[in-house]
């Protein structure tokens, strides 16, 4: 066989990364005694192969040292036990072919890591875009409930005073809130009372708003009720018949059973 056809043949390459039979490693003793310079082209081969895995696999200097100190170093181990290793009797190709596979590891190693980092990160940011997601649908179902309840709150309004029994009677503030203001909607017919306290100022904690119906010169308590929230502005009372005025107290958190006069916010007559 000549030469250049057993170069190309690619029994070098095998040779060089330990693969070879040994059929292919009797060729190769037998053409480098015919031909000397087939010594310099396995050198060749060992040096582009090394070069080839240093340039993929790109470890540090020190991490080389501490990678060929593991792979190389004498363990100590029990006499029993001992296999002692003469790295003077392996062959360059064979040190060289183990730092190739070493440097192949290493960087298999790196992309394995690589790789599972990225994943942990997707599965944290895909984690995050849930989460924002279940967030934002969380506020839209409660946009979407408070728009229900307001539509709902208009619709009531709206059929009560459709009706032709209905009265609208509006309460202004008394001397001591001038500023205060509330609105009833109030069917005696159809035994339907709502209040709009809307303009009423906060109470003041432990205390609470209480209607009352004036009677015959008398009140009649015509139920609590608590400040509205945003624009649901109507609360249902309780049945009163029949009235001559309304007026509202503030009274102790739950209501009293007669009204405190001295802390009365608005009146008006029907």
């Amino acid at each position: 066989m000549e030469l250049k056809e057993f170069i190309s043949s690619g029994v070098l390459e095998s040779y060089v990364l330990g693969t070879a039979s040994a059929e292919e490693i009797r060729q190769v003793i037998e053409m480098e005694k015919l031909y000397p310079e087939l010594k310099a082209e396995i050198e060749a081969i060992e040096e582009s192969m090394m070069r080839y895995a240093e340039a993929d696999v790109i470890p540090s200097d020190k991490l080389k040292e501490k990678i060929e100190g593991r792979v190389f170093e004498k363990k100590q181990v029990p006499k029993k036990q001992a296999t002692v290793v003469n790295i003077r009797s392996l062959n360059t190709s064979s040190i060289k072919y183990l730092r190739f596979a070493v440097a192949a590891s290493v960087g298999l190693l790196i992309g394995v890591s690589y790789f599972t980092y990225t994943l942990y990160e997707k599965i944290n940011k895909a984690q995050f875009e849930l989460s924002s997601l279940r967030a934002e649908n969380a506020v839209l179902a409660e946009e979407i409930g408070i728009q229900q309840m307001e539509l709902y709150d208009n619709r009531t309004q709206l059929s009560i005073i459709q009706q032709p029994e209905t009265k609208v009677v509006s309460l202004a503030g008394v001397s001591s809130a001038p500023d205060a203001s509330a609105k009833l909607l109030w069917n005696p017919e159809e035994k339907k009372l709502y209040i709009n306290a809307a303009s009423l100022p906060m109470p003041p904690e432990g205390k609470q708003y209480q209607l009352w119906a004036i009677v015959n010169g008398k009140p009649v308590d015509a139920g609590v009720f608590t400040m509205p929230h945003g624009d649901f502005v109507m609360q249902k009372m309780k049945v009163i018949t029949e009235a001559e005025a309304f007026a509202v107290t503030l009274e102790k958190e739950g209501g009293s059973e007669s009204p405190t006069m001295d802390a009365m916010l608005v009146m008006g007559k029907v």
